[in-house]
């Protein structure tokens, strides 16, 4: 019989094995066989001693009822659940339905997936380029080459998902998480993401996953059209349902329904979608920097020794903190070993944000360091209400350009000068390409902002003695944290403006990450099919997300 036992406790980087749990259960050696570890998580709490929390599961020869009983918590041992079917929707649907996906991010794809192996004819159209033609234009941008507003971090095969650090965890308790992770190793993700407490892929091992599910989507006999800029929706009469998706080459794609997982950058659909009548609603969001540290910093104050050394990951951290004025200053999107890379998505602003690749060796760490906005902080910004926070962040990005020189470089300064008020020295190395510049932030952000910076990063510095230190920079501007819009939608998670519209993920407000994202696509698909099948939308409410989930 297969067995669980959790709660088994070893010191890093050591990995428990069939000797360790036969001595824990009190059996002999031989009794048990085929170990596999299913959970593993990092306890760094008695420092620089590291501990790994773990969960196996094994075959046993001979009952173990006598041995479950003699276990003390935490140790727990139970029986293994029977495995599942790897399904990601309930059976196939007879539907003749023409259902478009428009964009390929996590909530799209997943959208996809279920929706295809339902059996809906499924046109999905993707602005940018491919992931393998993306990521050679990106490498292009990033050391200097012409800049794609089609293709790059924000677009393209993916989603911006495809150039972080891949972080596979989420702020929600559901069901169907571990579905997601499955299927993404399925698809050629590692196997740490299904045992790993702080799962993550990396953006070299993205693209392998990405071209798997492009080979199993056009194998279910899904049309995917890259290149294929959605700039119009259109109706059936004035007010009617939705007819046809109009790409920017003038062709018109007939559809009976459409899944939008545009993402949080698709500043110029979601302003299509204004101008044709689809209810919006502005929404709060955070904005700051990126500050970046060499690893071995991160190391010692959290291990209180190198990770090299003790054979464990890079280390991590995560810090929150309420400021003087009431406002919340945060870290997430935390990159170990990880680079800070340029994210612009429009021409002539500059836009930060973390990547790392899977084995997080770049030698350096960074975060982002944001401050939550206040939707009055957007009145001042020109035309519709429901979109100055999108111009506000126009406002943050062209001004971090203009200030850097006009060339994609990134405004930048020593974190000790930035909270003595000074002037800018040279900077140290950075990983941001294609350069920083040091320059003030008094030109990009309004002064309430930098002031809840400083006094965050002061916070952030008692609890982790060295946070501040003349080695560490901040990187501006981050500013695409999460949509400012969200675009409404009813418990059918149709637009009620425009049935057949399907507003789903990031760029819709209902997600915040990899992971949640990708529950949400799945969440349309479901009531998406359920509509085909002429059944009522199952009961699976999304609450809308303020910020990040990472």
């Amino acid at each position: 019989m297969r067995h669980r036992l959790s709660g088994l406790r070893t010191r890093a980087p050591k990995l428990p094995d069939l000797a360790l749990v036969a001595r824990t259960l009190g059996v002999a050696r031989e009794a048990l066989s085929d170990i596999v570890l299913v959970r593993r998580s990092l306890d760094a709490r008695q420092r620089p001693d590291l501990f790994y929390e773990t969960a196996v599961e094994f075959e046993a020869r001979e009952p173990l009822e006598g041995a479950r009983e003699g276990l003390k918590p935490p140790l727990l041992l139970e029986p293994v659940p029977e495995p599942r079917a790897p399904a990601l929707l309930a059976p196939r649907v007879p539907a003749s339905a023409r259902v478009a996906v428009v964009g390929t991010g996590p909530a799209g794809l997943f959208a996809a997936l279920a929706l295809a192996d339902a059996g809906v004819p499924l046109v999905v159209l993707e602005r940018g380029d491919p992931a393998e033609e993306r990521y050679r234009k990106v490498m292009r941008f990033w050391k200097g080459g012409a800049f794609d507003p089609e293709s790059n971090v924000q677009f393209g095969e993916g989603g911006a998902g495809t150039f972080s650090d891949g972080k596979l965890t989420c702020g929600k308790r559901h069901d169907k998480i571990a579905v997601v992770l499955e299927t993404l190793h399925r698809f050629g993700a590692p196997d740490t993401v299904l045992f790993d407490a702080k799962p993550h892929i990396g953006t070299d091992r993205l693209v392998v996953v990405l071209r798997n599910v492009r080979r199993h989507l056009r194998e279910r006999g899904v049309e995917l059209r890259y290149r294929a800029k959605v700039v119009d929706v259109v109706r059936r009469g004035d007010d009617g349902p939705l007819r046809a998706l109009l790409l920017e080459s003038g062709e018109e794609v007939a559809v009976d329904a459409a899944v939008f997982a545009l993402g949080h950058s698709a500043r110029d659909t979601v302003e299509m979608l204004q101008r044709r009548g689809v209810a919006l609603s502005a929404k709060a969001f955070a904005m700051g920097v990126r500050i970046e540290h060499p690893q071995d910093a991160i190391d010692r104050i959290q291990y209180g020794q190198l990770s090299s050394a003790c054979g464990v990951a890079p280390a991590d951290y995560k810090q929150t903190a309420q400021t003087s004025s009431g406002r919340g200053v945060y870290t997430f999107c935390m990159c170990p070993g990880g680079e800070v890379i340029a994210c612009s998505s429009e021409a002539g602003g500059v836009v930060t944000n973390g990547m790392s690749r899977y084995k997080r060796s770049s030698g350096f760490a960074n975060s982002g360091l944001v401050v939550q906005t206040l939707l009055p902080d957007f009145d001042a910004e020109q035309g519709p209400a429901v979109l100055r926070g999108v111009a506000f962040q126009r406002r943050v990005e062209r001004a971090a350009f203009d200030v850097a020189g006009g060339s994609y470089a990134a405004p930048a300064i020593r974190v000790t000068d930035f909270l003595a008020g000074r002037d800018p020295r040279p900077l140290p190395r950075s990983t941001y390409e294609p350069a920083v510049v040091p320059r003030r932030l008094d030109a990009i952000y309004p002064r309430p902002y930098l002031e809840a910076l400083a006094e965050g990063v002061r916070h952030f510095d008692r609890r982790m003695k060295g946070f501040v230190s003349d080695e560490a920079i901040l990187i501006a501007p981050e500013s695409r944290t999460s949509s400012p819009v969200r675009i409404e939608r009813d418990a059918s998670c149709q637009a009620p403006s425009l049935p057949g519209l399907y507003p789903a993920g990031e760029g819709a407000g209902f997600a915040g990450g990899i992971v949640s994202a990708a529950l949400d696509g799945l969440r349309v698909a479901r009531a998406l099919a359920a509509r085909l099948a002429g059944e009522n939308a199952p009961e699976d409410p999304a609450t809308p997300v303020q910020g990040p989930e990472y």
